[in-house]
């Protein structure tokens, strides 16, 4: 069976990108009781404005059921005003190679 990833593309200020990833990782840890298994957040070598975050999830339908919940709006507060432009991304099936 594939693994559901959400995989967001993300945009910060570059002079602030480490206390982005310090501060997401902090909000991000009630995800894990919404059925997260973890992720992981990439910091782009070749743009220093740029983040990926992959996290793994149950199901696509766990994430779905997570949004709009309390923990997720206090998250995405968190979040929001360090972005410098919305983020992009979606839901990948990832199988082992």
């Amino acid at each position: 069976m594939a693994t559901t990833y959400e995989v967001r593309f993300q945009t910060v200020d570059p002079d602030r990108r480490a206390e982005y990833v310090k501060m997401y990782k902090q909000a991000i840890q009630e995800i894990k009781l919404a059925g997260c298994r973890g992720g992981l957040i990439l910091c782009s070598e070749n743009d220093p404005g740029g983040v990926l975050v992959l996290l793994e999830w149950e199901s696509k339908e766990h994430h779905l059921r997570w949004r709009g919940t309390p923990p997720h709006t206090r998250f995405r507060a968190a979040v929001e005003d360090w972005q410098t432009k919305p983020s992009t991304g979606g839901y990948y099936l990832a199988e082992a190679i």
